[in-house]
């Protein structure tokens, strides 16, 4: 990761991982009022949940981080359909569903990799948001590409460059929209890179951006 410094990331990886932790003792300490109803302390339990899972989130990410790093992103290999993939990639993105077209004979495409590696790398690229305040939906298309799987993801960008593209794909994001690290796009890189493939971005105007995926497909 050509990330900024080592102190300036890890002054960001304090502030972050810090960010759960105000709403989380809030919450404990209004559970200590003894006169707190069935629905207040309901909200308050639901908020230490939504701030746990956010926790676990950050460490996860910054757990793969460290295994990428360390070449431990791919332990295992296996045959995975690339239709089924997508069909349960999409089913969990129902927020903001992407738009997926296959050309050609590409539903029929198997891979040989890390099921739940690729399910995340496919999960990154597909629910892909750049802002909080205005989602947009990812239009993939997905073909072969020689011997190789190609994935093109189109997502709506404002002030969109190859610059930007590529620091995300090499830094964390400065604001991630989903409260994590912002380290998705660059964990879904490595995971690329240890199947054999890789991740590359450019901009398509200046409102556009471009994520392409290549993997190599199963014989």
């Amino acid at each position: 990761m050509s990330a900024p410094s080592a102190k300036a990331w890890m002054d960001r990886l304090a502030h972050d991982l810090r960010g759960p932790l105000s709403p989380m003792q809030t919450a404990v300490y209004l559970l200590r009022d003894p006169g707190l109803g069935n629905e207040q302390r309901e909200e308050l339990f639901a908020v230490l949940e939504r701030q746990i899972q956010r926790l676990g989130g950050m460490i996860d990410e910054f757990s793969d981080l460290g295994r990428a790093e360390q070449g431990r992103l791919k332990v295992r290999s296996e045959p995975i359909d690339l239709e089924l993939l997508v069909m349960d990639t999409v089913a969990r993105l129902r927020e903001v569903p992407p738009r997926v077209e296959f050309a050609g004979d590409a539903r029929a495409l198997r891979i040989d990799g890390d099921v739940q590696r690729v399910a995340q790398l496919f999960h990154a690229l597909l629910g892909l948001q750049l802002s909080r305040s205005s989602p947009v939906a990812v239009q993939a298309r997905i073909e072969c590409h020689g011997d190789r799987l190609r994935m093109v993801c189109t997502v709506h960008c404002r002030d969109a460059s190859d610059a930007l593209i590529a620091a995300l794909l090499t830094s964390p994001h400065p604001d991630p929209p989903d409260d994590a690290l912002g380290l998705g796009l660059v964990i879904a890189a490595a995971i690329a890179d240890a199947h054999g493939g890789g991740l590359h971005g450019r901009a398509s105007g200046d409102d556009t951006l471009e994520l392409v995926l290549e993997l190599p497909a199963a014989s």
